[in-house]
């Protein structure tokens, strides 16, 4: 049983990363096309804060299965899930607000998800080794 609930919470997380990867992908193919590529870059948020929340609840569940006290890779986890919620709150706030000045918010979306890829990579990588 646990073995399933790590390994939903596994795959959630590569969920979240492959949604990330996405959301880098889509505005460039869509550039010629603006509506388009606000449409999809807000199903994008969705997508993002749909696995963002099911990684929580699948990591919340696992720490409550296992029983363990809060280690390094436990807080480490809630400090890199809390991050990338703020992280992609303040990108979105910030293209809407390029978008209405007319301006291109493809070079700052880019930084923004690839400190996020980044962050969860890390953390993956730490909880495993850990």
């Amino acid at each position: 049983m646990l073995d399933e609930i790590l390994s939903y919470h596994r795959y959630m997380t590569e969920a979240l990363l492959l949604v990330m990867l996405l959301n880098t992908v889509v505005p460039s193919l869509l550039k010629h096309n603006i509506e388009k590529m606000i449409f999809w870059t807000r199903i994008g948020y969705f997508a993002f804060w749909m696995f963002w929340s099911m990684n929580i609840f699948a990591g919340l569940i696992v720490f409550m299965f296992t029983g363990r006290a809060l280690t390094s890779s436990v807080w480490s986890m809630i400090a890199v899930s809390v991050l990338l919620g703020v992280i992609e709150a303040y990108r979105a706030i910030q293209i809407r607000k390029l978008w209405m000045r007319g301006l291109d918010a493809g070079r700052f979306s880019l930084v923004m998800l690839g400190l996020e890829i980044l962050l969860l990579v890390m953390v993956s990588l730490f909880a495993v080794q850990v």
